[in-house]
């Protein structure tokens, strides 16, 4: 009989990988990352660029603005006030990197695309270098593998295409370095991973998933008990806290407000059950644009993805696959740590962004798949890795074979990125290009309707405001409540001088949105400048100056026209007047009120005022008699 013995097996060695081939995978993938974006940087203004650019005053007073873009919510340098939406917008950094970049080079936008792209390349790079640290006792197949497929995924086109997503791209970089700090060995470590950490904290909010991902990953592949855990994550905790206190702080909290309008709450109609079922559903879609990247859109917000209940099949598979892929982690946890962190990671990286915790804005968005893509992407290396029975603990270099097999992969997602990165180029391509694939998105519709408008008014072709006018429409269509679709279908009947179709539009603006100054405007130009009943024009005018208090230089011109066309001079000068009281650059109130009085045979007063309008915008010259 034999003896039993016990076989001690020797503790695992970190694989040695020649440092030369380390770095050389990550300049490879810094280069394949700026080849695919590259395209990018010759593009235009787009999308949310002008919230957190070209339109926010405190990025327009360059580094003299740093100050407010840090304790304001990112929306007040655009509409002077928070948006409706939970918990506010707190992501100074890009903002002030924006701000930066306006000092030094003014509204380049090919230098905004050019650090976004370049920022973008060091991401991908660093990403291989800290998972071939993480993974030290295992060979390069698996960094390198995940970091490529991450490197290359069309859904990215989003994040890098769009200047204003760099917070994005800085989110996810100083997390990936907070990671890389905690791997180093030196002196200093907590106090750098700290700062990077606050950094991506202040990038954007979902930074914080690294106090679940992280001590993950250490417990996994670094063996790492919970009571040092504690101790190594406490810090960065500290760091969270005050975060988020700067947060609440400065732009507020969840539960501190909500919206009323759909457009910006899919789900503010639905019940428990349906919002649940309509998460799962669109949990399935990311997974879905994750493998297959086939139709990229901007926009899929209400109602392109219509509420759906659980009788919805998909819905039930949805929630199967999500809950089996938990339970299968937590139960191979110790056997099989990569799929399973990657499964984890995963569910953390999406559960902020799928709206069960707050609304984020939209039911789905490309940008939300971008930190969770990294953890899809290390899932597709491993499961690879598994499935071809690759050794783990040998030494490898890549074969011919793999080399062919990425190549390929390479050259396909290329086909689809850098075609994609020319959508992006400014709105109306961007629009034009996504609005059929999103055609029951009531924003997609409108913001291509707007487009259209412009290109009516730059070529005078009918063809664009029929569109205009058809997109508008159908917006208002799909979202009965939305009024920006009324007031916007108002315009373009307005800009064709169809001002009798043009009053319901805004009639329909008022029943959503009480004292819109906007259809006040637009329901007194119909009625004055379209049909001359001043009279009923003048009620709006009216409501305009005297109820809401607006001194919009334009309002008081429009009263003092409708007097002035009524044959009421006196009246006319008086309203004018108090335009200029209000607004003592207005140059066409100056230049209307001198007409006024040359009509009433006032020469000296309109010369007057001639004068002051001339200097004020030397184009306002008195007309040739």
């Amino acid at each position: 009989m034999k003896k039993n013995t016990t076989v001690q097996s020797k503790p695992k060695q970190k694989l040695q990988q020649p440092k030369v081939s380390e770095w050389m995978y990550a300049a490879i993938l810094f280069v394949i990352a700026f080849a695919f974006y590259a395209n990018s940087i010759s593009n235009g203004f787009a999308l949310d660029d002008l919230i957190v650019i070209t339109a926010n005053k405190f990025t327009q007073q360059g580094v003299a603005g740093i100050k407010d873009i840090m304790t304001h919510d990112a929306f007040v340098g655009t509409y002077g006030e928070a948006l409706n939406l939970s918990g506010g917008r707190y992501r100074p950094l890009s903002i002030v990197s924006f701000a930066i970049e306006k000092q030094v080079f003014g509204n380049n936008t090919s230098v905004y695309h050019f650090f976004n792209v370049l920022f973008y390349s060091a991401l991908c790079a660093l990403l291989f270098i800290v998972l071939r640290r993480l993974f030290a006792q295992q060979n390069i197949f698996i960094p390198f593998v995940a970091s490529l497929l991450f490197t290359i995924h069309p859904i990215h086109t989003e994040v890098v295409a769009n200047i204003k997503s760099r917070d994005e791209i800085y989110m996810l970089f100083f997390s990936v370095l907070t990671l890389y700090f905690l791997l180093k060995d030196f002196k200093w470590k907590i106090i750098a991973a700290c700062f990077t950490f606050f950094l991506a904290l202040l990038s954007k909010e979902n930074a914080i998933t690294v106090l679940f991902w992280m001590p993950l990953a250490f417990y996994l592949f670094k063996n790492e008990s919970i009571k040092t855990l504690a101790v190594k994550f406490a810090p960065l905790i500290m760091v969270a806290a005050i975060y988020l206190f700067m947060r609440a702080e400065f732009a507020g909290m969840v539960g501190d407000r909500t919206t009323t309008a759909q457009i910006d709450d899919s789900y503010l109609h639905a019940t428990f059950i349906q919002k649940l079922a309509t998460i799962a559903w669109v949990q399935l879609k990311y997974i879905g644009l994750l493998l297959i990247p086939y139709s990229l859109s901007w926009d899929y917000s209400f109602n392109q993805l219509p509420l759906v209940s659980f009788t919805n099949p998909v819905s039930i598979i949805s929630l199967l696959i999500h809950l089996g892929a938990i339970i299968y982690a937590i139960i191979y946890l110790k056997k099989k740590p990569i799929i399973s962190f990657s499964i984890l990671f995963y569910m953390a990286a999406f559960f902020l962004v799928s709206n069960l915790v707050f609304n984020v804005g939209t039911s789905m968005a490309e940008r939300f798949a971008f930190l969770p893509s990294v953890p899809f992407c290390l899932l597709v290396a491993g499961v690879t890795a598994y499935l071809l029975k690759i050794d783990y603990t040998t030494p490898m270099r890549l074969t011919a074979t793999v080399y062919v097999a990425l190549s390929l992969i390479i050259v396909v997602a290329a086909a689809k990125v850098i075609p994609r990165n020319k959508d992006w180029k400014d709105n109306f391509t961007l629009y034009a290009a996504d609005v059929s694939k999103v055609p029951n998105s009531a924003r997609s519709r409108l913001f291509y309707g707007i487009e259209c408008i412009g290109m009516y008014q730059k070529t005078n072709d009918r063809k664009w405001i029929n569109d205009a006018i058809a997109n508008c429409k159908l917006s208002s269509e799909i979202d009965t409540t939305f009024h920006f679709a009324y007031h916007n279908l108002g315009v373009a009947y307005q800009t064709i001088g169809d001002y009798t179709s043009s009053i319901p539009c805004y009639e329909n603006v008022l029943k959503y949105s009480k004292d819109n100054a906007q259809a006040y405007y637009g329901l007194g130009t119909a009625y004055g400048k379209g049909l001359q009943q001043y009279d009923k024009a003048k009620t709006y005018f009216v409501k305009l100056i005297d109820e809401l208090k607006l001194t919009n230089p334009e309002y008081y011109e429009a009263l003092g026209l409708c007097y002035a066309l009524q044959g009421n001079g006196t009246q006319a000068i008086d309203i004018l007047k108090r335009g200029i009281e209000k607004n003592p650059r207005g140059a066409k109130l100056y230049y209307n009120t001198a007409i006024t009085y040359a009509n009433m045979l006032r020469a000296d007063s309109s010369e007057y005022y001639f004068n002051i309008a001339s200097s004020l915008d030397p184009s306002m010259q008195r007309p040739k008699r």
